[in-house]
């Protein structure tokens, strides 16, 4: 079965779970008990699956098995559109000629493809899950808490929910909001309801993005430098685009360790308050945002400023939701 993935990321820290937990309780809802989860992602000597931005996985869960890959998307400030398609397995075993022909590149020789394919990554967390009823939408809200881990690789073909311990290991600690039917608004307009508190932020790195870098050993790559000005003549969309990338890009290198990433975050705020100016009248999702903005630049210009405080501040993910918003409205 083939669907395209809209969801919003929240990375949550967890003396922030249990109000986030009670906010979802209050609303209409279908809650399903926490479930344990087994992932073992699968790639090629060469990373060939990775050059073509796609993601495999066979996901096991109460003796059940489920064969996942997902296709080129994008990402926008945290929210995230990919193509996946889903086979039910009845064994835990490799077979891609189950996916539809045309999503592989042409001339691809499946029965090579396979043979190639070893365990890279797993992920094992558990989920909790609400469904929800949300304005006009249906939304599922899931609750991951366990680990991303790189180990020894094995063969491709078949798959153990006992591999060995992964020699680096992530946490994850994350809400997923996905849309299930309805429009991306009512994900953005629940999510901003969850920020009311501290501790959550927008997330663009899916579970396998982290998965690869971390079998990889790779640190993260070196910011680049924020220029002093926008090309302000660029449509609407395509500064909001900008903006976001970087705002995102430059909040990650902040929150390894790289202190460029707060240099350039001060430069993105003064982005986004001229952008406020130049851009009032077309901008209808501002909302709070010329509020915050003075505030949030304050605050980050600070020497004693940290990463983990200002990025998981509840203001922090108002203004990015804020301006994902207004980045819909233009799409539609």
């Amino acid at each position: 079965m083939s669907s395209v993935e809209i969801e919003l990321k929240l990375s949550v820290k967890s003396d922030a779970i249990s109000a986030a937990r009670q906010q979802l309780f209050q609303f209409s809802h279908h809650h399903s008990s926490p479930k344990h989860l087994t992932n073992i992602y699968f790639e090629t000597p060469d990373n060939q699956l990775r050059r073509w931005d796609m993601g495999l996985r066979i996901r096991g869960f109460d003796g059940h098995y489920e064969m996942t890959i997902k296709t080129a998307g994008n990402v926008v400030g945290g929210l995230h559109q990919r193509p996946e398609f889903n086979v039910p397995l009845h064994q835990p075993e490799l077979d891609l000629a189950q996916f539809p022909a045309h999503i592989w590149p042409e001339h691809t020789d499946l029965a090579h493809l396979q043979a190639e394919l070893t365990e890279l990554f797993s992920t094992d967390f558990t989920r909790e899950k609400w469904l929800l009823m949300y304005g006009q939408s249906e939304i599922e809200v899931v609750l991951d808490q366990g680990s991303v881990c790189s180990g020894n690789k094995r063969s491709g073909n078949k798959y153990s929910e006992n591999r060995p311990a992964g020699e680096r290991i992530s946490p994850i600690c994350e809400f997923e909001l996905e849309l299930i039917n309805g429009n991306v608004t009512d994900i953005l307009s629940l999510a901003n309801q969850l920020a009311s508190q501290n501790g959550l932020r927008l997330a663009n790195k899916s579970k396998a993005a982290r998965g690869y870098a971390l079998a990889h050993g790779l640190p993260h790559k070196p910011l680049p430098s924020v220029p002093d000005e926008l090309e302000w003549q660029q449509p609407l969309s395509v500064l909001l685009t900008e903006i976001l990338a970087q705002w995102q890009e430059q909040e990650e290198g902040w929150l390894a360790g790289l202190n460029e990433g707060k240099t350039g975050l001060v430069q993105v705020l003064h982005w986004v308050m001229q952008l406020t100016e130049k851009q009032a009248g077309y901008l209808s999702a501002v909302g709070r945002l010329p509020d915050l903005l003075p505030g949030l630049k304050a605050g980050l210009s600070t020497a004693s400023a940290e990463a983990e405080t200002v990025c998981y501040s509840a203001s922090w993910l108002q203004c990015k939701l804020a301006l994902t918003q207004c980045l819909v409205d233009q799409s539609q």
